[in-house]
């Protein structure tokens, strides 16, 4: 252990964190969507939590990616790890977790702006938004294929648990119909009260 760089170490839980924190991004994205958690968490709250997950995600990319740059092990270069394909390590690995990187940077940045724009934002972030449910699969691709704790059974159960619990998710996006606006509640025939 002692011959381990402390970069290496700090490489390695840097990128395990910033997937576990983007698999939560995702769930509470998903959760928030569909309100199944009704009166346990507002949407407020959960829109709060997705927010903070997200900055929070995107802190531990960015150390995970600077650490890069100063481990003595592998000398990535700054356009080794921005463009997808050139990195001299694990090529195929190391662009897939570039492109999740691209691919979370629109929502990031809309999502500061999005008030600022009025509606053209809006529709922006809802487009950006789509685009960044994608970084899930290729930042899971690449932490399985660069990761060196991959397949440690610890590691394996993490990667399943996030992945049902997304599953779900999507599932309860799918079949949870978003609640309605409420109805008054009237007698066969009777007209609903109204203010006058």
């Amino acid at each position: 252990m002692a011959d381990i760089p402390w970069t290496w170490l700090g490489i390695r839980a840097s990128g395990i964190t910033t997937w576990g924190l983007l698999t939560a991004v995702v769930l509470w994205g998903i959760l928030l969507k569909t309100q199944t958690l009704g009166r346990v968490a507002s949407p407020m709250r959960l829109l709060d939590l997705h927010r903070w997950l997200g900055a929070v995600a995107i802190g531990f990319l960015l150390v995970h990616m600077a650490l890069l740059l100063i481990d003595p092990a592998v000398h990535f270069t700054a356009l080794q790890i921005l463009i997808p394909g050139v990195a001299p390590w694990k090529t195929l690995a190391v662009a897939l977790g570039t492109i999740a990187f691209w691919l979370l940077i629109p929502v990031t940045f809309l999502g500061r702006l999005r008030a600022k724009m009025g509606l053209v934002g809006n529709r922006w972030f809802k487009r950006s938004h789509l685009i960044a449910y994608a970084a899930w699969p290729f930042a899971t691709a690449h932490y399985v294929l660069a990761g060196t704790d991959a397949l440690a059974e610890w590691s394996l159960a993490m990667l399943f648990a996030g992945a049902a619990l997304i599953v779900l998710a999507l599932l309860a996006r799918g079949f949870v119909p978003a609640p309605g606006p409420v109805r008054p509640i009237t007698e066969k025939g009777s007209q609903p009260l109204t203010s006058a």
